[in-house]
Order: structure tokens, then C-alpha cells, then sequence
């Protein structure tokens, strides 16, 4: 009989441990840190074509945040974008196009700004594993999950954007966060942006590390035509054009907003960067409750001492 709740307890160990590795893929980190945590929620956006709007909504209820680092000269973003769109299916999100725009002259749709927060957030992590900090295509998928190049980790890589989308963020936060969009009278182009992040709080209990909380206003051209482009695109979409990093929780920002490529289909989206202190071990299990299945295992164990 003994034997028997050996090996059946020793089933109750290894199956959580099994089960979760044949489930979960190992994903690359998008953002590399030793002692904290972190991602990107949010990606309420507002059409600048309005003289008023105003969005908000619960962090429950946000689409994912997909950033893609890409170039009018990328061959192969053309095809990952592509088997993005096929990924995304019904699923709400943000798609937000970093284009190439340090040291080249090819690729008319980036600026100083996307570039400056593409190297600060994702750069360490992307030079890892490519060699450098602005490689196309990559894509981070909420702020946490970065898949580089063409090669797939499941059956194809419209498998792995599916299954990473479905992963969620892993972000510690509820509450709600909002924006709005207001032409200024007597300012040309000028608009103010108000945003309000503090109602996103802190889901913790017991003892808590720290979290850091960012806002971020970006200006995305949904589409622009560019038919120059060496990788025969054309018309390309979602294009990020400037990113600002905010002062405090909430806040007001009067300025003038970058000119579109073409057409009147710029809009402004908000962004949450959050940062939390890494605590406790990697296991599946409690430490304490894999130790105490191991003692209950050693005691039933046949006592096979000679007498």
C-alpha cells in the first residue's frame, strides 16, 4: 500500500510542474532586470480630428498594447504584420508601429522621440538577443513578451502572437484610467491633453514591493502612403510619429501635435508603463508546500533498514 501512495503523491508533485511547462512558452523577456518587473497597459485612444472628446476606461476592459519596431525597407515586417493581423482575429487591441529612424535616410515616419523610447524601454533586451538595441522586425507584446525576427517558438509565429496575446498582461493594477483632447481658441494648431492615471491602484496584499507607474501620450497616424518604400508596402499603418513621457498621475499638456503624413487620421493614445520590485521564487509551487509533500512522501516510504 505503500508504494502505491509513494507513487501517487509523487504525481501530485510533478503534475503541476509538467502540466504548466507543456502549456506555458518560455517568451523572451522584452524588458531584461534582475530585480523588478514591469509592462505597458493602456491604449485608450482619442481621433486629434475633433475639437473635444474624451475616453476612459477600466483597466479590466483595455485593449493589449502591441508595439512593433519595423522599416519601409523590412522585407520581413511585411510578413510578420501580416501574420499578426491573422493573430488578432476579434481581439481588442493597439497597435503601435516604431519606424526605423537613427543613421538612415529610408524610412520617413520616425523621429527622435520614438526612437529615444524604443532604445529606453526595449533596447537592453533586444541588443541580448540581436546585437543591437533597434532591430526590424521586433515586436513587444504588453510591455513584457518580445518576439524577434522570423523564427517561431510554437508551430508558426501567427501561433505565438495568438498565444501571447491570450496571455493578458501581468500587470498588478485595477481601477480606471481616462483622457481627453481639447482644441486651444486663438492657438493655430495647438490642443491640450489631459490625462488622469490615478485612479489605476495598486492591487497588493500583506507585505508589498514597489510600483512604478508612467504615463506616456502617442501621436499614431493610422495610415500613411509612402509608395518609396523598398519593401513594396505602400500604404503602411499604425504609424507611431511622436511619443511624450508625461509628468505625474494626472496632469495637463498644452501643445502643437505633429503634422500627418497625409489625410486627417491622427490619433492620440495613452499608455501605461509599470515597474514592480521582483519578491519570492520562480516555482510553480509554494516553496514551503513543495517541501512539505516531500517530507509526507520520505515518511510513507518503505522503512527498508536491516534488522
Amino acid at each position: 500500500m505503500r508504494p502505491v501512495l509513494a507513487v501517487l503523491l509523487t504525481s501530485l508533485i510533478l503534475i503541476p510542474l509538467t502540466s504548466s511547462a507543456s502549456i506555458q512558452v518560455d517568451w523572451e523577456e522584452a524588458r531584461t532586470s534582475s530585480d523588478s518587473n514591469g509592462g505597458t497597459i493602456g491604449g485608450i485612444s482619442l481621433p486629434l480630428s475633433e475639437n473635444s472628446s474624451s475616453v476612459s476606461s477600466e483597466v479590466s476592459e483595455l485593449p493589449t498594447v502591441i508595439e512593433v519596431y519595423t522599416a519601409t525597407w523590412c522585407l520581413n515586417c511585411v510578413k510578420t504584420e501580416g501574420y499578426m493581423e491573422e493573430a488578432i482575429g476579434e481581439s481588442e487591441v493597439e497597435l503601435i508601429h516604431y519606424h526605423d529612424h537613427w543613421f538612415q535616410v529610408n524610412d520617413p515616419f520616425g523621429s527622435n522621440s520614438t526612437e529615444e523610447r524604443w532604445e529606453s524601454m526595449y533596447g537592453h533586451a533586444v541588443t541580448e538577443i540581436g546585437g543591437a538595441p533597434h532591430l526590424a522586425p521586433t515586436t513587444i507584446i504588453d510591455g513584457e513578451r518580445m518576439h524577434f525576427g522570423t523564427r517561431p517558438k510554437t508551430e508558426s509565429i501567427t501561433d505565438d502572437f495568438r498565444a501571447s496575446i491570450s496571455e493578458g498582461s501581468s500587470a498588478p493594477v485595477s481601477g480606471q484610467m481616462g483622457m481627453s483632447i481639447s482644441t486651444l481658441e486663438n492657438s493655430g494648431q495647438g490642443i491640450q491633453i489631459t490625462w488622469n492615471t490615478s485612479g489605476v491602484t495598486y492591487n497588493c496584499e500583506g507585505e508589498c514591493s514597489s510600483l512604478s507607474l508612467t504615463p506616456w501620450i502617442m501621436f499614431v497616424e493610422e495610415t500613411a502612403y509612402y509608395p518609396d518604400g523598398s519593401n513594396g508596402l505602400e500604404h503602411y499603418s499604425h504609424v507611431l510619429r511622436e511619443s511624450i513621457q508625461l509628468e505625474g498621475e494626472d496632469g495637463a499638456l498644452s501643445l502643437t501635435p505633429p503634422s500627418t503624413w497625409d489625410g486627417d487620421d491622427m490619433t492620440v493614445v495613452l499608455i501605461l508603463d509599470w515597474e514592480q520590485e521582483t519578491s519570492g521564487n520562480g516555482s510553480p509551487l509554494p516553496a514551503a508546500g513543495i517541501s512539505t509533500l516531500l517530507c509526507s512522501l520520505a515518511a510513507i516510504l518503505p522503512n527498508r533498514r536491516k534488522k
